[in-house]
Parts: structure tokens; sequence; C-alpha cells
């Protein structure tokens, strides 16, 4: 059962998985200026469940009643992660191109996959042209390069790879990535309600 933290532990805590330095940010006690592109949910990815009527996050497990009552008057629990994450905050990025010769309509069924390996996922406008970025921790990024490699789907009776290349990228390099990914989402479709 993880420790109950203090406020200052939590702000130090998402300030790391903001990128900046989990000491500094510890000591220095300071608030925390609002994360780029912050939607709301903390780092959540909530989805119904009908056997209880909730929403759950498919990461850390948490219904969304229990991570919006925060009494400290924060909006929201910062999502944990993956448990095979470790509790590890340190963000890197795979960024994965897609096999060409996969036919189209796959990305949601390499997208569960790679959730599936439990040492990673997908984020909030992870796919575009071909390309998807995919989030985990540096203690886990190099096991998860290496299966996500070894996804395969079976095409006219053969196995393809689903990807053609695999590159380690940096948290910056990964944001940026995700917020040109959802301007270009804002663009085609409208803001996100």
């Amino acid at each position: 059962m993880p420790k109950n933290q203090n406020t200052s532990a939590q702000r130090a805590r998402e300030a790391a998985r903001r990128g900046a330095k989990y000491t500094q940010a510890l000591r220095s006690g300071a608030e925390l200026p609002p994360a780029a592109g912050d939607d709301g949910f903390g780092g959540h990815e909530f989805q119904y469940e009908s056997r209880t009527d909730l929403f759950r996050c498919t990461e850390c497990r948490m219904y969304e009643v229990t991570a919006r009552d925060v009494p400290d008057g924060d909006p929201i629990r910062p999502c944990k992660g993956l448990p095979g994450w470790g509790g590890d905050t340190e963000q890197v990025y795979l960024l994965v191109t897609e096999n060409p010769e996969l036919p189209s309509g796959y990305g949601a069924a390499f997208a569960t996959r790679i959730r599936d390996t439990g040492i990673g996922r997908p984020p909030r406008y992870s796919w575009r042209d071909g390309r998807m970025l995919v989030e985990s921790v540096p203690g886990v990024v190099g096991e998860l390069a290496r299966l996500v490699e070894g996804i395969t789907f079976t095409v006219d009776g053969r196995q393809v790879p689903a990807v053609s290349s695999v590159e380690h990228l940096t948290v910056g390099a990964g944001r940026a990535i995700i917020a040109e990914n959802r301007a270009a989402y804002a663009a085609k479709y409208g803001e996100p309600a």
C-alpha cells in the first residue's frame, strides 16, 4: 500500500512528471504552473465500466470519483501510471513508425497491444501520419522497445511486423510531438470538448 504523501510531496511529484527536478520542487514548495496541454484529467485515461456504472482509469485503476475527491483544492489527483512502471515519475517516449505493408485499420489494435504490455501507453493525441508516440519510463523503455518491435499481425495468412522503426525520444521531444498532434487535431476537427 503506498504511503500517503503530504501536499508539497504531491506537488513535487507532479512537477517531476512535467519535467522539473523533484528535489528542487520539493524544497521550493512553489505553486506549479499549469502543465502545457493540461486537459483536467491529471494524466488519467478514464473509460466507462458498465458493471459499476463508473469511470475508471485504465492506467492506475482509480475511479474518477475518487480521483476528483481531493480535499486540498487541487482539481484532481495525478495518475500514478501503470503498475509496471514501479512508481517512476520520469517519462521518456518512443516514436514508432507504422509498417507500410500493414493495411489501414490496425491502429487501435496496435495501441491495445502496446497498452497490454503493462509498461507503455500511447497518450492522447499520439497517432498522426502513420507514427505513434508511446510513453514509458527510463527503467523499462528498452524492454518496451523490444516488445513493440516484436508485435505482428496476420495479414493474408502471413505475419507482418506492426512497425518499421522505433526511435527513443526525450521528454521535451515527446511533448512537442503531442502538442503538434493536438494542434493538428484542433485545426481539423475543432477543440475537443
